[in-house]
């Protein structure tokens, strides 16, 4: 294990990173067999620095950059989405850490290399008592669980059998560390795809948590936190690298299938069109990365409600259906096989796409974003007068 003394910047983490592709290719079979991380694999990330890039830099962390690490997630996606969404899912763990006071943070991550997993619905209930809470719960989707050191999970706060509310009206819900020796872990990940993202449910029963192992789930846009704390939403952005990870990993497949034989103008025109939709998926999510990236590491800002309603993790999936269907044209029958990778990639992406930030329906909130914000430039061209 890396001690949390061992200086690791943000370029080194993503240059660890490319160098294990090789040892993700050779681990990919077994993870997806075992539905979660080899123990390889998961101390290679570990080795690496994977697990720390979200630690602010006052903790000693890389404080990396969003863009950077959709880069870093993108990279493993091109290998293998399953162990990619355990990078991004991991990579989590300064976000929650980052929001620890001094005295939890040095109880709870002595070492930065801690990877640490959790789930925030359904949310599970924290009963207020003397020094902290009594935790019962049962959350799904604990995604990197069976590779993690530490677990955190969403509750809302009740207080004398009631529900206690925030000024705005809204109930108190609270990201909370469980104690990981009484977590019982559920048999429920039996997946069409994304197999060894382990992404098993979990639970707990009348578990005390330390009122300092909890943080604000939906805490309010922040302009003095560290940049990755500014707003609640910020983790998991990376997780649109996964899809053009996967869209590269096709063109990657047909490319070299076409490499040693006479392909048809039909085929070349098919891949041309691919490789153009994975470029095009991956300008526009490192657009969108680097817009937040300007603005949360700018002193004194918080991102603006156009700049987070972002579109662009649905848009690069739509663009990776696109790929698969070109990709599996040029590719043909043996794309219907099980041994043949092509076959994993359709099913990855049928688990990218379950996932809420895919969804269509985020386009909702980037039209609403649109129209608050009204035409910053100006009327737009064509405008009635």
């Amino acid at each position: 294990m890396v001690a949390s003394t061992v200086s690791l910047t943000a370029a080194d983490i993503l240059a660890n990173v490319h160098a294990l592709l090789p040892v993700v290719r050779e681990e990919a079979d077994a993870t997806e067999a075992q539905g979660y991380l080899t123990d390889r694999m998961r101390e290679a990330l570990r080795t690496a620095g994977a697990y720390r890039v979200g630690f602010p830099a006052r903790r000693g962390g890389p404080q990396m950059s969003l863009t950077d690490q959709t880069r870093m997630v993108e990279a493993v996606a091109t290998v293998d989405a399953g162990i990619a969404w355990n990078v991004c899912v991991l990579a989590a763990t300064g976000f929650y850490a980052g929001r620890l006071g001094d005295a939890a943070f040095a109880e709870l991550y002595p070492e930065l290399d801690l990877p640490t997993c959790g789930s925030f619905h359904p949310k599970g209930k924290a009963v207020e008592v003397p020094g902290g809470y009594r935790v019962t719960g049962r959350w799904g989707f604990g995604s990197g669980i069976r590779a993690a050191d530490r677990i955190v999970a969403g509750v809302e706060v009740q207080r004398d059998g009631e529900p206690v509310r925030k000024p705005d009206g809204s109930v108190l819900t609270l990201g909370v560390w469980l104690p990981a020796d009484r977590v019982e872990l559920l048999d429920d990940w039996h997946t069409i795809g994304l197999r060894g993202s382990g992404s098993q449910g979990y639970t707990v029963t009348d578990v005390f948590v330390p009122r300092d192992h909890a943080f604000d789930r939906f805490f309010a846009p922040d302009a003095t936190a560290d940049p990755l704390n500014k707003h609640v939403e910020l983790p998991f952005y990376s997780m649109a690298g996964i899809s053009v990870g996967i869209a590269q990993h096709a063109v990657d497949l047909a490319t070299s299938h076409l490499r040693d034989r006479k392909p048809t103008d039909r085929q070349l025109t098919l891949l041309g069109e691919a490789g153009s939709y994975v470029r095009a998926a991956r300008a526009l999510v490192l657009d969108g990365m680097r817009a937040i990236d300007e603005q949360i590491f700018t002193a004194g800002a918080v991102p603006d409600d156009v700049t987070m309603a972002r579109g662009d993790a649905p848009m690069a999936q739509e663009f990776t259906r696109v790929v698969l269907d070109r990709c599996g044209e040029i590719l043909g029958a043996q794309v219907i096989y099980e041994k043949f990778p092509f076959e994993r990639l359709v099913r990855d992406s049928t688990g990218v796409s379950a996932h809420a930030s895919t969804w269509r329906s985020r386009w909702t909130s980037v039209g609403q974003a649109l129209l608050s914000a009204g035409f910053p430039g100006g009327e737009p061209v064509g405008a009635a007068r």
